[in-house]
């Protein structure tokens, strides 16, 4: 503290001598009084326990020089008071009102300093100040004096505040060579177009070009600050001003032929350079703004694509503050309350001790409402994780004191990102308990279809029993036809019933093959004979054709004939009274099999649908089935490492294509099908 005391004090001292360069008679003030903007910028960069320390070195520098060049002990004290004031009542206008650090990266953080640091600020200086210029005896009116006074610290808050507020303190982050070369050549155009415009000595009474075009650095400061920010701005300004000042006090550059006095003109041309370089500020805020605003913009999207990428929160959330930090601030975390009622942090960047110590008194508890918080610890933004109504977890935004604060646009940053957070909490449970009601639902009908399956299986024993007894009695075919067609439904009942046990197999993925070498030719025939029966009392016409000799194939045998059997059956129940054709090729290690029938055809929507589980292409009143059959033939097909499609138009029948590969790797006689993910 008292080495910063002392170095202000030296600074303040250094500067009032440059300024006192530019006292004109009869004024008793600096047309220039650069000690205003020094002052008020190291109690803005000072944490306020310091400012007793820097206000008393500034009244002890200025009182003490002022007496030292022989003024009354009461001017000096008055204008001693008045430096004090002005530092005091500048930074804490600032403070109150635009928080800190300031760094013009908020068009409001330009305003201010303007408009309370330099023009509000500087009030009591200009009184007191004219005030003690009236004591000595001055020949200037009181108001005149007060304006020149007032004029004077406005300028310069206004040329060396925002030069040392954006380079103190230097930034952290390494700023590549490629903008610090880029920076030096700026400095240079725009110090040479500065010279050439102001270095010349106008003629009394002319005007040449040069005098016409002081605004000629104009577009050199601009692109300073769209390509550098307000560091670069604030620099091309000073190097400018510095210029400028220096040539116009001497009766050189365009100010030179003003008709006006010397403090005058000096006035003039320092009224010039601040209106550019609040001009150039505020157009570097609003990039900064922009840039800001796109990157939040950009993080919001970002984080949605994580949080939708997986339902796994455990592992999406930790990447959701990975992309907050450090692009918009220096730590983030989340808490959510585990199966105990404990609250924990699950997900942290950029979190360190001092950042965990500023959420004191924040959390815990939970919040109920969102809330932001400056202090001199950092600023921080704390809304809560809401699930269906409750309060489920917490996501908190911090900021170092040297960073940008967070402020109104932070929280409602924070807001947002908390909304998609607890979307995905809210799908992830959502999603458990679909899991949860799939996994009961399929343990229902597995363990419904294997009790339905132990009746199913004595009836089917006692009824072709009976059918042996009726027929050694001579019993009336008649009767053996009935007892043949509720033989047949028993069949089919039981046929339903494995296969729903074996969606349950498919989702588990316990259903094996169990390979052997099977003659597919002799295969399909039987099928299609054991199906002739069934398609003659449709009406349909089975027709086989297989072309070239036996096809081989290590495969399961009893998986292959259940995927032709749907298959059939679906051809025969959809095409009544039209032919069924079925083909048996080989080609390139594949033999296929093609199922074509001439009936209702499919809808080109529902193509790809008919092969998931329980989906049909046709209403339930006009066909039977549970949709299971294409769903497993493709499951069984795909486990040999073969493939089905289907190719069809709506009225003009369709054509199943099963490809299986005859010559897998004879190692393989068992091996699972591969588990699906449940419905």
């Amino acid at each position: 503290m008292a080495r910063r005391a002392m170095l202000l004090a030296l600074c303040f001292m250094a500067l009032k001598l440059f300024s006192l360069r530019f006292v004109f008679a009869p004024f008793q003030s600096a047309v220039l009084w650069l000690p205003a903007g020094l002052s008020l910028v190291f109690l803005l960069r000072s944490p306020v326990r310091m400012w007793p320390a820097l206000l008393g070195a500034v009244f002890v520098a200025e009182a003490g020089s002022v007496a030292w060049q022989g003024f009354p002990v009461t001017v000096a004290v008055l204008w001693g008071l008045g430096n004090v004031l002005r530092i005091l009542l500048g930074a804490e206008l600032l403070r109150r009102f635009v928080g800190g650090p300031i760094l013009f990266h908020r068009v409001r953080e330009v305003a201010g300093v303007l408009v309370l640091g330099a023009m509000l600020g500087t009030l009591p200086s200009a009184t007191l100040g004219a005030a003690g210029a009236a004591l000595t005896g001055g020949m200037t009116p009181f108001w005149d004096e007060w304006w020149t006074w007032w004029l004077s610290d406005l300028l310069g808050t206004a040329l060396v505040a925002p030069l040392l507020l954006t380079w103190w303190p230097l930034p952290r982050e390494a700023r590549a060579p490629r903008l610090l070369v880029e920076l030096g050549a700026l400095l240079v155009l725009v110090a040479g177009v500065t010279i050439l415009v102001f270095q010349h000595r106008p003629d009394t009474g002319s005007w040449g070009l040069l005098d016409t075009l002081p605004y000629a650095a104009f577009p050199l400061v601009i692109a300073g600050a769209l390509r550098q920010g307000p560091r670069g701005a604030a620099t091309s300004i000073m190097v400018m001003g510095t210029l400028a000042v220096a040539y116009t006090s001497h009766g050189r550059g365009p100010f030179g032929l003003v008709p006006l006095s010397a403090g005058e003109r000096v006035l003039s041309v320092q009224v010039f350079v601040a209106v550019l370089s609040f001009s150039a500020l505020t157009l570097a805020a609003v990039v900064e703004e922009r840039r800001r605003a796109d990157a939040a913009q950009r993080v919001l999207a970002t984080a949605g694509a994580e949080l939708a990428s997986s339902s796994d929160w455990g592992t999406t959330l930790p990447r959701v503050v990975r992309l907050v930090v450090p692009e918009l601030c220096a730590g983030a975390a989340i808490w959510m309350v585990d199966a105990q009622g404990m609250v924990r942090r699950v997900a942290a960047m950029g979190w360190t001790t001092a950042r965990e110590a500023g959420l004191r008194g924040q959390l815990p508890p939970l919040p109920r409402e969102a809330r932001h918080w400056r202090g001199d610890s950092g600023s921080g933004v704390l809304v809560p994780l809401r699930v269906r109504g409750e309060v489920v977890g917490a996501l908190a935004l911090v900021s170092d004191p040297a960073d940008h604060p967070l402020g109104r646009s932070d929280l409602l940053l924070a807001e947002d990102l908390a909304r998609r957070c607890a979307m995905a909490l809210e799908n992830a449970y959502l999603l458990d308990e679909a899991h949860e009601a799939i996994g009961a639902r399929d343990e229902f009908i597995s363990v419904a279809a294997h009790e339905l399956r132990t009746p199913l299986t004595t009836l089917t024993l006692r009824v072709q029993g009976l059918m042996a007894q009726l027929r050694l009695a001579g019993e009336r075919p008649g009767v053996l036809d009935r007892l043949g067609f509720i033989s047949r439904q028993v069949t089919r009942l039981t046929e339903l019933v494995e296969s729903v046990l074996d969606v349950g197999r498919v989702n588990a993925g316990t259903l094996e093959l169990r390979r052997e070498q099977v003659d597919l030719t002799a295969l399909v025939e039987e099928s299609v004979a054991r199906f002739s029966d069934e398609a003659e009392r449709s009406g349909c016409e089975l027709r086989l054709r297989a072309v070239g000799p036996h096809v081989m194939g290590w495969l399961d045998r009893a998986r292959v004939e259940q995927s032709l059997s749907n298959l059939l059956s679906n051809a025969i129940k959809f095409g009544i009274g039209a032919p069924v054709d079925v083909e048996l090729t080989q080609a390139e290690g594949l033999a296929r099999v093609t199922v074509k029938d001439h009936g209702i055809g499919i809808p080109p929507e529902a193509l790809e649908r008919i092969f998931g589980r329980f989906e049909r292409a046709v209403s339930t009143h006009q066909y039977g089935g549970l949709g299971l059959g294409l769903f497993l033939t493709r499951r069984i097909v795909e486990a040999h490492g073969g493939s089905v499609r289907v190719e069809s138009e709506a009225g003009a029948g369709a054509t199943f294509v099963m490809e299986l590969p005859v010559q897998p790797a004879p190692a393989h006689q068992r091996e699972p099908a591969r588990p699906q993910p449940g419905a």
